[in-house]
């Protein structure tokens, strides 16, 4: 298997946390995970970005490379309908994208961030998958949620490689919000087997003013297995 590295991909931009339905966002052309709305904001925000985006080229190339060899070609018999370990990638940033709102959801009540803010910083909400051979082509249907959990970040750091990179740019993205007062950052670790941990983080989150809903699981189990973009209310 390709050598895990952290990625991490947010839906807003990376510098001024503009989401795509405020303005367009262009991904960076070199790593194709940092989103920006503007190249002043994609220059500002360089040398924050020059690692990690040197981190998601490497694992973008390393996984090209694994899939031309011997037993690159093997694993396709492993693989959903045949398709190389760098397709599956791309498939799990497609249906993370589509997912987002659920994902979002579920993180913020898994975590009881209405009950206590706080536990965005000490706690990330780890989302098991498995591919699926019955999606039909639909993006919403490439994954099956397998089982979900709340770990306390103190816990994942012990966790093999990419989990304490990821860990750590995400405390970066964190500090750097908190700072320029535009909220706190949760975030859900998206796994499936064959690939490195994908940290999807969910910015400028407060004042939640709702209960905590206990069924978290079994909701987001169900809406992930419908393939339909449910947007449930927070």
């Amino acid at each position: 298997m390709a050598p895990p590295k952290p990625k991490v991909t947010l839906h807003k931009c990376n510098t001024c946390y503009a989401s795509g339905t405020e303005k367009t966002l262009q991904k960076c052309a070199r790593c194709r995970a940092a989103k920006y709305c503007s190249k002043e904001c994609q220059r500002a925000d360089w040398p924050k970005h020059k690692r990690s985006c040197q981190y998601n080229a490497e694992l973008e190339s390393a996984l090209k490379e694994h899939d031309a060899t011997p037993f690159g070609l093997l694993e396709r018999l492993l693989l959903p309908n045949g398709i190389s370990l760098h397709e599956l990638d791309q498939r799990l940033e497609k249906w993370v994208r589509w997912q987002h709102p659920t994902l979002m959801w579920a993180t913020i009540h898994a975590l009881r961030l209405p009950d206590d803010l706080a536990r965005a910083r000490t706690h990330v909400l780890h989302v098991r998958l498995q591919a699926r051979a019955d999606h039909a082509d639909a993006t919403a249907k490439f994954f099956r949620v397998l089982d979900a959990s709340v770990v306390p970040v103190a816990d994942a750091l012990a966790f093999r490689e990419p989990w304490p990179a990821s860990l750590a740019a995400l405390r970066d993205m964190q500090e750097d919000s908190e700072t320029m007062g535009r909220g706190r950052i949760a975030a859900c670790m998206v796994e499936c087997d064959r690939l490195a941990v994908q940290t999807v983080p969910f910015g400028s989150i407060r004042n939640l003013k709702y209960p905590v809903e206990l069924r978290w699981k079994e909701a987001l189990i169900q809406d992930v297995e419908s393939g339909k973009k449910h947007i449930r209310r927070a």
